[in-house]
């Protein structure tokens, strides 16, 4: 993502005289809007909409790193997501009860070195979601890319919830001869009991030249805190390589829920060719197999394009249907799957996002 610097500054160190430390805070973000026609939602019709956060999520952000001397960093991120279509905060898809989440898309302070890596504490992305965002050569795009896996809704946990945890602490590690991992450890704020609401994600990634591969697990506990039982698993392993003008990207996703006895596997295929430096055609392909009936099993197509009218300026469009079977829900967007269960969906989608 593009950054561009809100300010730069070099303070006076309190500790010696002479010494001093440089200190940046960038402003960063997306936004993102467009014209959306969907098949089957809501209480089943097809509606036209102005799509806000079609391609990315509408978000801002700020991160902070002052060089602490000797390869060290102290280091912070706060990020927040809205809806360019009335500004309100999207709230991280919690309840109004829960209040306004103001920094819903992770907030973070952390140490980093240049030798042994980071650590980052608070409203961590979880490793999961970090690789899955790396490999996935869409863009992780909100309408038909590997981010529709995770908002499925097939065990205890939303694609939010999967996403960014709370009171979380994550390791990340230096990139070593290609090798980059994270870890992370979130606890579950009840008192005297480390087991409920805990949550642990793993992930690593390897690059060499072209090629990109990547892994990552994650385990959490019922997050209403009302048993210490395991409602969400999940794994993914996927790649992807570039090689001329064409990009492709394979991966295979598995969630489930211990406690209901779900598990569903996701098998995508991407594909991305450049016929110039201004245009970028794009085909994706994702298959949901229910491996306890397939009375739940659906594909989903997409293809699109998108126009570069400059390095943070791009127009896109999207077409996209998802065949499902009768008790399946898969759906053309992240956040909004089929509304009617069973019921294919068509859609199509025409919008432009800028970064700044």
């Amino acid at each position: 993502m593009k950054k561009t610097c809100l300010a730069a500054f070099v303070l006076a160190g309190a500790a010696a005289p002479g010494a001093y430390a440089q200190s940046s805070v960038t402003l960063y973000g997306i936004v993102d809007s467009g014209i959306l026609y969907k098949t089957h939602v809501g209480a089943g019709g097809s509606a036209w909409a102005l799509g806000t956060g079609i391609d990315s999520t509408n978000r801002w952000g700020l991160t902070g790193r002052e060089d602490l001397g000797g390869g060290l960093h102290a280091t912070f991120e706060l990020e927040s997501g809205f809806r360019i279509s009335t500004g309100a905060s999207i709230n991280g898809g919690l309840p109004a009860s829960s209040g306004t989440v103001l920094f819903d898309r992770g907030a973070t302070v952390g140490l980093s070195s240049d030798v042994a890596g980071g650590i980052l504490l608070g409203k961590n992305r979880s490793p999961l979601l970090r690789i899955l965002a790396r490999i996935d050569i869409e863009g992780y795009s909100n309408f038909g890319s590997l981010n529709n896996l995770l908002y499925q809704n097939l065990s205890g946990y939303t694609g939010y919830q999967y996403s960014w945890v709370d009171n979380s602490v994550e390791y990340m590690s230096p990139e070593i001869a290609g090798f980059q991992g994270s870890a992370m450890y979130a606890f579950g704020g009840v008192a005297g009991d480390t087991r409920t609401k805990r949550v642990i994600s793993l992930g690593g990634s390897y690059r060499t030249g072209s090629f990109l591969a990547g892994a990552a697990y994650f385990t959490g506990r019922d997050v209403t805190g009302a048993t210490d039982a395991t409602t969400a698993r999940a794994y993914t392993v996927g790649a992807n390589y570039a090689w001329s003008q064409f990009e492709f990207m394979l991966d295979f996703s598995n969630f489930k829920n211990p406690t209901r006895n779900t598990s569903d596997n996701f098998y995508t295929a991407e594909i991305a060719y450049s016929p110039t430096s201004f245009w970028i055609v794009t085909a994706t392909y994702i298959r949901q197999d229910d491996r306890v009936t397939n009375d739940r099993d659906a594909s989903l197509y997409k293809l699109g394009a998108s126009y570069l009218l400059s390095r943070a300026t791009s127009l896109y469009s999207f077409i996209g249907y998802v065949k499902n079977n009768r008790l399946a829900t898969l759906g053309l967007q992240n956040s909004t799957p089929a509304g009617v269960v069973g019921a294919n969906q068509f859609g199509f989608a025409a919008g432009i996002r800028h970064t700044f």
